[in-house]
Parts: C-alpha cells; sequence; structure tokens
C-alpha cells in the first residue's frame, strides 16, 4: 500500500509513524522546512519540504500511483485543494481530508465528491463520537467496556491473583482461566502480549479482558458503568465543545443520534460554562433550552456556585489541555458523579491517569484511529491502545470470501506476538478454542503489536483488501 500524507502535525506524524511501522510505503509533504527536516530524520519515509497544495509538490510525490492521498495540514483550504488537485488527475486514488470548521464538516456526500473528497474527517466529530460511547458503554477508571459492553477491559495488578503468581498462563487456562483471558501484561521490560508460556510475576502490571458477568466472578462489580446522565455541564465553547452540545441537544441531526436518543428518553438539562462573555452571548442566540454562563471556572467557588456537584456528566472542553484535565479533576473532588477531560495530544493522558477524572478523549487520536480503520484492508480498528507501548487491541469482521473462512482457529498461522482475544458470533460472544470455526459475519478481536497489522490484513483480508 502506498500512501501520500500531507502535513506533518501532531495527526499526520502520528498516522505515518503508524503506517511506516506497519510496513506500508509513505510519501510526507510539509510546508515547514524545520519540521520537514525534524521528520526527515525521525522517519523512515520520503519527505518533501514543499506546500502540498502546489501541483509540483504533488507530482514530486508520485500521487497518481498513491493508494490513499491524506491531506491532514491544519488548513482547511490546503486540504481540500490539494484533495481537488488529486482527484482530477487519477482515478484509483482514494482521498480522505481532515477539516476543523462547521462548513466544510456539513457538506453532503454530493458535495464531498464534487471536491474529490471520498472520505472527511472532523476532529470534534470524532471526540463527539467517542463522547457517545462513553454514555453508552458507560465509563470507570480502571475499566474499558468493549461491543457495547458485552466485553470488559480490566486493569489489575499481580496481588489480587496471589495464587496465580508464578504460574503459567497454559497452566491458568486449564484450570481458572477459561472464561476471561490476561490481553495484556507491563512489566520493567515494556507490555508482552501473553502466550501460554507467559509467567506471571508479582510486580505485573495485568489487562484482563471477559464478560462482565466473569469479571464480576473474578474481581468484583464495578462502580460506574450505569448510564444515568440526566444532568450535563460543558466547559468550553469551543469545536468540540459546542459538536458536543449539537450531539446532546439535536441528536436527530448526527450519526450519533440513534445512539443517544436511546439513552435520554427526554433531552438532558445542559449547562455550559466559558470566560469569553461574547461566545456565551454568540450562542445563547443560536441554542435554546440550555444554561449558558459566562464564568472562569478556575476562579474560586466557581464550580461550588454553578452547581457541579448535582451534575451527573461533567465535560471539561476548552482550549487548554491542562486546564481541562485540572478543572475535570476539581469537578470531580466536588461531587459530579462523572468527569471527562478532553485533549488534542495523548502524551496528556499519562498525566491524566494519575487524577481522579473518570475518562479521557483525545481528539487527535480519534482521528488518527479514524483515519487508519479507513485506509487498512480487512476493516482492521483499533478498540484500544495500550499508550505503554506499540500494542492494540484490534477488532474486525470476517469476510464471506476472506481467506480465513472456514478454517477452525488451530489453523491460522498469526504471528508470535498476536494473540486472539475474541469471537463473536451473530452478537454472542463464543469463548474460542482450536476447534472454533471462522464464518463470514463473525467479529474476531485480536491483541497485537503495530508492525504486525499489515500481516493480519493479509491473513484475514486477502490482498484485495475483501
Amino acid at each position: 500500500m502506498r500512501v501520500v500524507i500531507v502535513g506533518a502535525g501532531m495527526v499526520g506524524l502520528s498516522i505515518a509513524r503508524a503506517l511506516i511501522e506497519e510496513k506500508r510505503d509513505v510519501v510526507l509533504i510539509e510546508k515547514n522546512a524545520e519540521t520537514a527536516r525534524r521528520v526527515d530524520n525521525e522517519l523512515d519515509c520520503l519527505v518533501i519540504n514543499d506546500d502540498g497544495s502546489r501541483p509540483e509538490a504533488l507530482r514530486l510525490a508520485n500521487t497518481e500511483s498513491a493508494d490513499w492521498f491524506l491531506a491532514l495540514t491544519g488548513s482547511d483550504a490546503v486540504n481540500i485543494v490539494s484533495c481537488g488537485l488529486v482527484a482530477s488527475e487519477s482515478g484509483k486514488t482514494r482521498t480522505i481530508v481532515r477539516v476543523e470548521t462547521p462548513f466544510y464538516s456539513a457538506l453532503s456526500p454530493v458535495q464531498q465528491k464534487s471536491f474529490g473528497i471520498d472520505y472527511l474527517i472532523h476532529p470534534a466529530m470524532e471526540a463527539a463520537r467517542v463522547l457517545a460511547d462513553i454514555l453508552h458503554e458507560g465509563f470507570a477508571g480502571s475499566v474499558t467496556p468493549l461491543h457495547g459492553g458485552a466485553l470488559q477491559l480490566r486493569t489489575v495488578f499481580a496481588p489480587v491473583f496471589p495464587e496465580y503468581v508464578g504460574k503459567t498462563l497454559g497452566e491458568l487456562r486449564q484450570s481458572a482461566l477459561k472464561h476471561f483471558l490476561i490481553a495484556a501484561v507491563v512489566r520493567s521490560g515494556g507490555i508482552v502480549v501473553p502466550k501460554g508460556d507467559c509467567r506471571i510475576e508479582e510486580t505485573d502490571k495485568l489487562y484482563v479482558l471477559g464478560t462482565p458477568d466473569s469479571l464480576n466472578d473474578l474481581l468484583g462489580p464495578v462502580e460506574g458503568l450505569e448510564n444515568t446522565a440526566r444532568k450535563i455541564m460543558i466547559v468550553g465553547i469551543t469545536r468540540i465543545g459546542e459538536r458536543l452540545l449539537e450531539l446532546l441537544q439535536h441528536p436527530e441531526n448526527t450519526r450519533e443520534g440513534g445512539l443517544i436518543q436511546k439513552l435520554f428518553r427526554k433531552k438532558p438539562d445542559i449547562a455550559i460554562l466559558d470566560a469569553r462573555g461574547e461566545e456565551c452571548t454568540r450562542l445563547a442566540h443560536i441554542h435554546e433550552g440550555i444554561t449558558i454562563q459566562n464564568v472562569d471556572c478556575l476562579d474560586e467557588g466557581v464550580l461550588e456556585k454553578v452547581g457541579v456537584a448535582r451534575q451527573d456528566l461533567f465535560v471539561a472542553a476548552g482550549t487548554s489541555q491542562a486546564e481541562n484535565i485540572l478543572i475535570a479533576q476539581l469537578a470531580k473532588s466536588l461531587g459530579a458523579k462523572k468527569s471527562v477531560a478532553i485533549t488534542t495530544n495523548h502524551r496528556f493522558l499519562h498525566l491524566g491517569t494519575r487524577m481522579d477524572v473518570d475518562s479521557y478523549i483525545c481528539s487527535n487520536d480519534a482521528v488518527v484511529s479514524s483515519v487508519l480503520e479507513t485506509v487498512r484492508k480487512a476493516h482492521i480498528r483499533t478498540i484500544y491502545d495500550f499508550y505503554e507501548d506499540d500494542v492494540e487491541i484490534v477488532d474486525l469482521t470476517i469476510s464471506p470470501s476472506s481467506p480465513v473462512t472456514g478454517k477452525a482457529l488451530r489453523n491460522l498461522e498469526l504471528p508470535r506476538e498476536v494473540l486472539l482475544a475474541f469471537v463473536m458470533k451473530d452478537g454472542d460472544l463464543v469463548v474460542p478454542t482450536g476447534d472454533t470455526l471462522l464464518e463470514g459475519g463473525d467479529e474476531i478481536g485480536l491483541v497485537t503489536h503495530k508492525k504486525h497489522i499489515a500481516a493480519l490484513e493479509h491473513i484475514f483480508g486477502g490482498t484485495d483488501g475483501s
């Protein structure tokens, strides 16, 4: 697969790194000379220092031979113009465009096609979709619901299982570990995708995957997974903040609308806070039925005065990532049932995990995940990223034409650093064994190092991308 990327910002650089790790042929176009030099030294790919909207730069990148063209700069104009130029020269190159302004995000499919756009990516939309998943599945600090809550990924430390320490997973699977799976092990040397010979050590951090019932039997029930958000407070009249507001106020106009309408029998009670008076005035003319307050949430006593203790869900979506984490933590300490902090850089998540915040949404990571899911063959989708290393949990749906259709699991030739985590048949979880047959429509989950994604595409999707 050959991919041309315009823009070496956080999103473009993250996608380039992931694709290079997956052994793709990547060309990166970056206008800023200093950034281009730095990226050229960091990445094993061709880096072109030029404006991605210049036909000469696109010809130098040989976009006509590219499978994918990704326009990911911070300029909507550059992204759309470059995409249009590529589409006019090539009939086979598929395009993805990142846009920031609401005008372009609202383009109809016909309008998108007229600009040469195959897929439109909007960071605020992607963040809203992550929030929709959180609202649907609930959230708790040590628990990540997967597949609509049918599965859970829990984080525990090995001393919780004193009887397991010193034993291999192969030994444990003969007894206790039949209805749940240790998906990953974090130890001093990094993250391990465990096989049967992996021996649990006392200092290990374990990621345990299973059904809620099986994990409740093992670890006890977890509080905070119910969907009870009726009073919601959002801090920040930003693109993301406004998109979240639109999602909650008018779900019928969004892709996530069906999901949100199922959650709320009636519209939730929403309040939005911002320190900028002019933005509060502007928003008041757009939205009715919500409380808009011109306050600075970092001022002493403000959150108490606005009633943060009565909120079921508190979302910090301001322009400052650090302030979002601090405000979300403060709201939680003052009595908000659930708090969410919005960031644009996943490095802040490492800080955030040490603080009392229920969930974090990295808008750039949401964009990266959406783009990678789109360009990967076999429709491989990242459903959990272990930020400790280059390991993730991915899922995919088996195509009837897949080369694995009709095969038993024991006959799959998976790389050693890949672990088959689960199989879903017609929405029901099947505890996989070597005799389990894969059929068209089955969903499977795998724990894998990112470098094996291309191999998994070949195994499950074939070379035609089906």
